[in-house]
């Protein structure tokens, strides 16, 4: 017990549990916040569930009114009137509930309704709009609600805490989870290894496994007080800013294939909570496994992280291993726990005991290791050959700071991470990209198919003639003239058929060609839909709102024709582009979010996937590594083993240090980042192809440009554009990225020569970039003045922030501009500054040196 509480000291003092409970607060206060946001549309969507059923029993209704007036209705459909009359009342009272928020009522009113549906389908009536498996669903939770006396809840975006905590728990209780808990305390016994205390400990009277099961304890001791921490923000912020009631008891559907079943939600919540502790405990006990045979906190991390990936990847794809004996499973907790268990709780609980006994048990009959990944940091020193030279230029100085990262050999093993990062990135975008290539060519089958076969829109068009045929024919027998009543509209719909049988064309065409790489005919159908799709556009917005832009339909007809003509190989999508102008109201975010997500763009060429990097933000992962890895300057030289107090012992200048570590990192962010860019690329190559440097991107201009005399792009109804090629866009992009990367390295660097501790100095940064980022839009016409403008890569690439704000200063050339004289304007301040600093001071001596 006392080995426990020094270890749980040890912890505290390092102030992790602060960063762990401020990383919770934060990611359970963003559910929160975006789920807030979203309450104005739960009566809308409350409303859509119901929709078909209310259209439903009005059309039942309907048709049997005009028999109701004339007395011609029988005894049973006079049954089935009253029926259908009391639905309609109590679909118009499930409607009133709604529009008035009185969730408590509506579980009360939809009860009725069922029960008055019953009874219409047991005098022979037949409702299709609420069949099947999601009738049986709707019912049986309905029944629950009332039964317990629960309100009406919105499950898609929740504010009580207890369906706010089944929403978060896949993240906070899942991978995420336990990577958040690997990263922050991995290093509790391979920290002792590299600051020498392991030696210190060894001299006391312990035994090596007490050591061992005290550092195993203290991280389930962590596991606790993070389930602690999850439990305290997920339910305290929901009850103090949201909606409480008893939804501890709410439903939470089973699922496997046509079957169902209903559990409270906390019991859901203790089930993943049981699976999260035991895949903890397995985690650990691997973790400790590997510090004793490792000597390097980043590998011994690494490597536990990376076995574990494999482990989930395969019991992923060999349905074989998804057994409760697995414990790779545990990590799948997300996927089968919204399943029918097929295995009793408890019995994972088991196994997770029994994994992390066999390997405790081989973690303390090992002998100790001191391995590496890398050549051991003993062989490499940290002056060239082992000798020690006098340092005089800031380049010996960086190679000075090289040969200490060489030793650690962070460097190399975040390469790793990264390459196999973009590996995994590849597949993820392959699997993408293949599933809207296969839903593209299903819709031209299927069109194709139901042109030949006269079925689908085909079908229902004919279907349609025939009705007004039949309607012309009695319009005639009653005297009237049916073909100037009806004819104009067979004539329309036969024109929708000759519409649809050359869409079917086209298709058939596009599907033959595309096997022998031939774009055009798919280009073809694709652009007769476009323009077909513009006509419709113009002329609904004559008369009626549509968030849909011109400028979108057009610039995706621009588009196509660009790669028409160069021959460059599609790119699927839908069939607009998404665009700065679209016109989405508020209460439609939901719709902008689907209609984004269904015509956004996904490849796996190379060229591509590093597109996406940008375009999705991603290159914010290099970025942010290497930042954290070498962009620390002095502070890094402080801690437990201030190495600050050796330097200061050397024949140099503080400046040079400081220039030199500037240089050094700088030169490691940048060139591994693009390492990183150019793997990537590479592996992209070699499975898929390089990809098409001539593939159109679009870049947006601003108002004063498409407005001027002399503007040479392209024109929409909404504004001016032009497309650019991929090759040039990357370019751009990774000059951008350059230029950041030296501004935050300098940035960082400044910060530590004033600030002690690492993560403070990231923390103030990254304060400062987002501060600076926002009010750099309020500037207006100043606004290209602001380097933090230009952290956002992909909108300033493609002219978006340049539209937005209406200043055509704003480009790629301009941010690398302010970015550079950002960088030269911090270090040559604060060079100056060390210039009239006086030299090291050690007890109050000087230690006379030249620069």
């Amino acid at each position: 017990m006392s080995l426990l509480k020094f270890e749980l000291k040890k912890i505290l003092r390092q102030k992790k549990f602060v960063w762990l409970l401020v990383m919770v607060l934060l990611t359970v206060g963003w559910f929160f916040y975006q789920n807030k946001i979203e309450q104005d549309l739960m009566s809308k969507e409350a409303e859509e569930k119901i929709l078909q059923v209310v259209l439903k029993v009005d059309q039942l209704y309907a048709q049997l009114l005009p028999l109701n007036r004339e007395n011609r209705l029988t005894e049973v459909q006079a049954e089935q009137f009253d029926i259908l009359n009391n639905m309609a009342t109590a679909t118009f009272q499930w409607k009133s509930a709604i529009y008035g928020k009185r969730w408590d009522e509506i579980p009360l009113v939809e009860n009725e309704f069922y029960s008055l549906l019953g009874k219409y389908e047991n005098t022979g009536g037949v409702f299709t709009a609420l069949e099947g498996v999601e009738r049986e669903k709707a019912i049986d939770k309905n029944a629950y609600l009332v039964k317990r006396d629960l309100p009406y809840a919105n499950e898609t975006d929740p504010v009580s805490p207890a369906l706010q905590m089944s929403e978060i728990a896949p993240i906070l209780l899942g991978p995420a989870g336990l990577l958040l808990l690997l990263l922050l305390f991995g290093n509790a016994y391979t920290s002792e290894k590299e600051q020498q205390t392991l030696l210190t400990l060894r001299t006391q009277p312990l035994r090596r496994r007490e050591l061992l099961l005290a550092k195993y304890a203290g991280l389930l001791t962590v596991t606790f007080f993070y389930l602690v921490f999850v439990a305290i923000g997920g339910w305290v912020i929901p009850v103090v800013f949201g909606d409480t009631f008893n939804d501890l008891l709410y439903p939470k559907f089973l699922e496997t294939g046509d079957s169902f079943a209903i559990i409270p939600i906390w019991q859901h919540l203790l089930n993943v909570t049981i699976l999260f502790v035991g895949a903890g405990a397995f985690l650990f006990a691997l973790l400790l496994l590997i510090g004793t045979q490792l000597r390097s906190s980043f590998s011994t991390i690494m490597l536990t992280g990376f076995l574990t990936m494999i482990g989930v990847i395969l019991t992923d794809a060999l349905p074989i291993m998804q057994t409760p004996w697995n414990p790779f499973h545990f990590f799948r907790a997300d996927r089968f726990l919204t399943e029918i268990p097929s295995n009793p709780i408890w019995l994972y609980a088991i196994s997770a005991f029994l994994w992390s006994v066999l390997l405790l048990a081989a973690t303390i009959f090992l002998r100790e290791g001191e391995r590496g990944l890398f050549k051991s940091a003993e062989e490499l020193k940290p002056y060239y050959k082992g000798k020690m030279t006098h340092l005089r230029p800031v380049w010996n100085n960086s190679l000075f700071e090289w040969r200490k990262s060489k030793r650690r050999g962070l460097v190399g093993q975040s390469l790793i991470v990264l390459f196999i990062a973009a590996i995994v990135g590849y597949f993820y975008f392959a699997e993408q990209a293949k599933e809207k290539e296969t839903e593209a060519f299903e819709r031209l089958a299927s069109i194709v198919e139901d042109a030949e076969n006269e079925t689908g829109l085909i079908g229902y068009f004919m279907e349609a003639i025939e009705e007004m045929e039949k309607q012309v024919a009695e319009a005639n027998a009653r005297g009237e003239d049916g073909d100037f009543i009806y004819g104009h509209n067979i004539e329309y719909i036969q024109g929708n058929i000759d519409i649809a049988r050359e869409e079917a064309a086209l298709a058939e065409r596009a599907l033959k060609a595309y096997g022998n790489q031939d774009w055009t005919p798919l280009y073809d159908y694709q652009l007769s839909n476009d323009h077909r799709y513009l006509e419709n556009l113009i002329e609904v917005k004559k008369h009626n709102y549509d968030p849909l832009t011109i400028f979108g339909y057009e610039t995706a007809i621009a588009q196509k024709e660009w790669m028409k003509d160069h021959d460059i190989k599609p790119v699927f999508s839908g069939t607009y582009m998404p665009n700065i102008h679209d016109q989405w109201k508020e209460e439609h975010r939901k719709e902008k979010k689907w209609n984004e997500q269904a015509n956004r763009k996904v490849d796996h060429s190379g060229l591509f996937s590093l597109f996406m990097y940008f375009r999705d933000y991603l290159y914010f992962a290099p970025l942010l590594l290497f930042l954290i890895l070498v962009g620390a300057g002095f502070s890094g030289e402080r801690g437990k083993r201030p190495t600050l107090q050796m330097l200061v012992t050397l024949p140099i200048m503080k400046r040079s240090l400081f220039l030199g570590k500037v240089l050094f990192s700088s030169i490691i962010a940048i060139g591994s980042a693009i390492i990183v860019f150019l793997f990537a690329v590479l592996v992209g190559t070699v499975f898929n192809r390089f990809g098409d440097w001539m593939y159109p991107v679009l870049h947006y201009h601003s108002r004063k440009e498409f407005q001027s005399f002399d503007f040479t792009g392209q024109r929409a109804f909404e504004g001016g554009y032009h497309f650019m090629p991929l090759g040039e866009y990357l370019l751009k992009a990774l000059l951008l990225y350059v230029c950041i990367a030296l501004f935050l390295l300098a940035l960082t660097n400044v910060l530590g020569l004033f600030i002690r501790q690492p993560l403070v100095v990231y923390a103030l940064a990254g304060l400062i970039n987002v501060v600076g980022y926002l009010l750099s839009w309020k500037l207006a016409d100043f606004a290209q003045y602001s380097p933090f403008l230009y952290l956002n890569i992909p909108k300033v690439v493609n002219g978006e922030i340049l539209t937005l704000l209406n200043n055509p200063a704003i480009s790629v050339y301009m941010g690398c501009g302010m970015l550079l004289g950002a960088t030269v304007i911090l270090l040559g301040v604060t060079f100056i500054g060390l210039s009239f600093e006086k030299r090291f001071v050690k007890g109050r001596k000087s230690v006379t040196a030249t620069a």
